[in-house]
């Protein structure tokens, strides 16, 4: 008798601020919710949009097109927070959220500010323990900075610094949280013969070349690099290709530091290290396969669907 195995697809929901849009606006956002739609690893659940790459009134209507275009039919789509000063003020996004998580347990992929999701674990902990898990993009290593290319100026830990305090509540939650920080982006780009690629799928190249050539310029004035970093894919990655995403458990925490964008002045950092003495831990992601970029393509571009095949 043969045996038969059924695989389940994982029940997310994604928590984005996408930027798609002429003018070298950050693309990622957008990337990430393609290779979701396009992964049968993944059951997309619902879409909430928060700020951060593009001002909300800006992101929310281009989460709704590329869900519209690409995503699965009445997926909801619902605007959230407008700056980290609404942490804990009910929106459209946080109340769909936390009845969809008394509904079923759900992963979570934070791909921009962490607003909208602390918002629901602070107004609702008892829904901490239907979270699976938070997937984020933050977090770094004491002393790392974050420099692309020519280096210069160091750049910011965006999410995390946009609302350092909705952080603070994932960590007071206990939910497990995996971070797929800088370290792991900036080691895998996007050429510019990857983004060229999009052109052989013209529905998809109609929503998305002409940004990502923007955006590859945009580098290039800005980093000499004709490249781009696909940050927020690695978060998707970590669950449909988890054997190509090397990470470490470690301990985190919040610790106020000198300021190394600004150059004085202090500002909030989010550590990981084996050497820090803290009760809470997260799944440290820092270094992708050299599949990884084959893969993330063929997704995007809706050629392949499982890691598997």
């Amino acid at each position: 008798m043969s045996l038969v195995w059924l695989v389940f697809a994982i029940p997310v929901w994604m928590d984005v601020d996408p930027a798609v849009m002429r003018g070298g606006h950050e693309p990622d956002d957008g990337l990430a919710l393609l290779q979701a739609f396009h992964s049968e690893e993944l059951d997309v659940r619902g879409v909430s949009v928060v700020f951060g790459n593009s001002p909300l009134e800006t992101g929310y209507p281009i989460a709704r097109e590329i869900a519209r275009r690409f995503g699965p039919a009445n997926l909801p789509v619902l605007p959230g927070a407008a700056s980290g000063r609404e942490l804990g003020e009910e929106t459209d996004a946080s109340r769909a959220l936390a009845e969809a998580l008394e509904r079923e347990e759900l992963t979570i992929l934070a791909l921009g500010p962490a607003t909208n999701v602390a918002t629901v674990l602070k107004n609702h902990p008892e829904l901490a323990r239907r979270t699976r898990q938070i997937v984020a993009v933050a977090g770094r290593r004491p002393g790392q900075k974050f420099v692309l290319g020519k280096g210069g100026t160091p750049l910011m830990d965006f999410n995390f610094e946009l609302d350092p305090e909705a952080f603070r509540i994932l960590l007071a939650s206990s939910v497990p949280l995996v971070l797929a920080p800088f370290e792991i982006s900036a080691k895998t780009p996007l050429t510019e013969e990857d983004i060229e690629r999009f052109a052989s799928v013209p529905a998809i190249a109609e929503f998305y070349l002409e940004p990502l050539r923007d955006y590859v310029s945009w580098y290039e004035e800005r980093f000499g690099l004709r490249a781009i970093f696909p940050f927020d894919t690695l978060a998707v990655a970590h669950l449909t290709s988890p054997e190509w995403v090397r990470c470490e458990e470690l301990p985190i925490e919040i610790k106020t530091l000198p300021d190394d964008v600004e150059g004085e002045g202090v500002k909030p950092y989010l550590l990981v290290s084996p050497d820090i003495s803290s009760a809470h831990r997260a799944r440290y992601c820092h270094t992708a396969s050299a599949e990884f970029i084959p893969d993330l393509m063929r997704r995007m571009l809706g050629t392949k669907t499982t890691s598997g095949s």
